[in-house]
């Protein structure tokens, strides 16, 4: 039973993060532009991070644990080897 809890908990948590990470890129990175620009994009982590190093330096207002919400966030839905 405890087990069947703490894997609840954990999807639970995971959901959580890959939703609060689109949130992020939907509020965030559509106050200088639209969503249109992740269209056809095929980044990898690393590659989304020199990307938005740029857009926070121009004051994009995000934290560190968003930043790496966002970072996955794109790397999953707009990076190489993606599923869809």
């Amino acid at each position: 039973m405890l087990l069947r809890v703490a894997v609840l908990v954990g999807l639970a948590a995971a959901a959580h993060a890959k939703d609060r990470g689109r949130e992020l890129v939907e509020d965030v990175c559509t106050y200088c532009h639209n969503l249109d620009r992740l269209q056809g994009q095929a980044l990898s982590r690393e590659e989304w991070r020199g990307l938005t190093k740029g857009m926070i330096s121009e004051g994009a207002p995000v934290t560190d644990d968003e930043l790496s919400l966002i970072l996955d966030y794109l790397a999953k839905n707009y990076g190489k080897g993606r599923s869809h």
